[in-house]
């Protein structure tokens, strides 16, 4: 009689374990199947970045440059790098332009900043809802010709 009652309560004592991780391995189940994951998609320019870059290209105007405001580091160079960051905003202009490696009176930052202000941009969404995404990215200016 006491080996069937020991049996009764470590059955009930497996039982009862058994179906507290049950419940815990469905709660988990169940938090993945709530959580879902967002859907975030990028800002975009119309035909893609090298699209972007050849918009560039064709409206930057080498007439609004000084050659004082080339620097030191591009002197014997052909190509000067500038490194400009913005947002693209909810209806898809670029915004907020910091300079990365220019002062904010460099006339090769000016016109960087006028060009890509005047592109627009499909704004970026998260779960179909738009928000403000920000870039960095280097714009290149052959300045060879320019600086000669």
């Amino acid at each position: 009689m006491r080996k069937l009652i020991a049996l009764l309560i470590i059955g009930f004592q497996f039982q009862f374990g058994f179906s507290q991780i049950t419940e815990i391995e469905n709660l988990i189940v169940q938090d993945t199947i709530v959580a879902p994951i967002p859907v975030i998609v990028d800002a975009s320019y119309k035909g893609g970045i090298n699209n972007f870059y050849n918009y560039v290209s064709n409206n930057f105007n080498y007439n609004n440059l000084k050659k004082s405001d080339v620097t030191e580091e591009f002197k014997n160079r052909d190509i000067m790098t500038i490194y400009v960051q913005f947002s693209i905003n909810e209806e898809g202009k670029p915004v907020d332009f910091k300079p990365m490696n220019l002062t904010e009176e460099n006339t090769f930052y000016t016109e960087t900043v006028r060009v890509i202000s005047s592109s627009k941009w499909k704004p970026a969404t998260k779960d179909g809802v738009v928000f403000n995404q920000e870039f960095r990215i280097p714009i290149q200016a052959y300045i060879r010709d320019f600086i000669e």
